[in-house]
């Protein structure tokens, strides 16, 4: 599996410096639990999130390929996922769309640095 993300997604990522990449689909990383979507399989919300490096939680067991290195992601979301993904700027609301070659995943892929936060597992 794996990530190929857009300039402008790519440099957002990049200004983050040296950090592990996390694929957050159901708030595990955040400050408070938010409520998941069941009928959505679990899915909540698409996030690439910025942890420090070396602190990636257990409970995200598997991971893609990108060309910042491996982005962790719980295993059982890969039913979710599709083999090649990529990002691209809506060029109207200035969202970054999460697609694949047959679909759009989401439209708003979320950036989140959430070094020195504390995951709710």
């Amino acid at each position: 599996m794996k990530i190929k993300f857009d300039e402008l997604t790519a440099n957002k990522i990049k200004d983050w410096g040296d950090v592990d990449l996390v694929f957050d689909f159901d708030h595990t990383l955040s400050e408070t639990r938010t409520s998941v979507d069941a009928c959505a399989g679990g899915i909540s919300r698409y996030r690439i999130v910025a942890v420090n490096k070396g602190t990636v939680p257990e409970i995200f067991d598997a991971s893609m390929d990108s060309q910042f290195g491996p982005i962790f992601y719980k295993k059982y979301g890969s039913y979710f996922f599709h083999e090649e993904m990529s990002t691209e700027m809506d060029p109207t609301y200035h969202l970054i769309q999460l697609k694949s070659p047959a679909e759009l995943l989401s439209p708003n892929l979320l950036l989140v640095d959430f070094r020195g936060g504390k995951a709710i597992v």
